[in-house]
């Protein structure tokens, strides 16, 4: 089963990076595999999504149940779509006021083995630019806000 893990401190708080992984309907936006991207339900502590990825034009809508405590930890479940597996972390820890350490791993596995020999290898090389794809969102929200 594929994964990937990567951690890095970044010089923003904590908090910061919590909301960019949080903000799931600006996806499309920045990532360049999510051709769409919406909340479906939100409580306290839990959320579902849906997003769309587009492999190379071929368009695999999943579901996701992510549960989270604020400005700490994200963790993302499949709930349906095309994966037989796929779970992802994302944890954050303060390294003071104005800069934290991200870790971010990814475990998945596709259903369809067509589908995972065309897939694989765009959702792998997204999984491996990830966290710093997210470090980059994360330094240019942080930049206009002038902190």
């Amino acid at each position: 089963m594929p994964s990937y893990e990567d951690m890095r401190d970044l010089a923003c708080p904590a908090d910061h990076m919590f909301d960019v992984v949080m903000d799931i309907e600006a996806y499309p936006a920045f990532l360049p595999w999510v051709a769409e991207a919406r909340v479906l339900t939100r409580s306290e502590h839990e959320l579902t999504a849906e997003l769309v990825a587009d492999f190379k034009g071929l368009k695999q809508p999943f579901r996701t149940v992510d549960r989270f405590v604020p400005g700490k930890l994200v963790e993302i479940r499949l709930l349906e779509g095309p994966f037989r597996f796929l779970e992802s972390i994302w944890s954050f820890e303060a390294r003071g006021e104005k800069s934290c350490r991200a870790h971010f791993s990814i475990e998945f596995e596709f259903k369809n083995m067509m589908l995972g020999m065309v897939a694989s290898p765009i959702f792998g090389h997204a999984c491996m630019t990830m966290a710093h794809v997210f470090e980059k969102r994360a330094m240019e929200l942080y930049k206009k806000e002038g902190t």
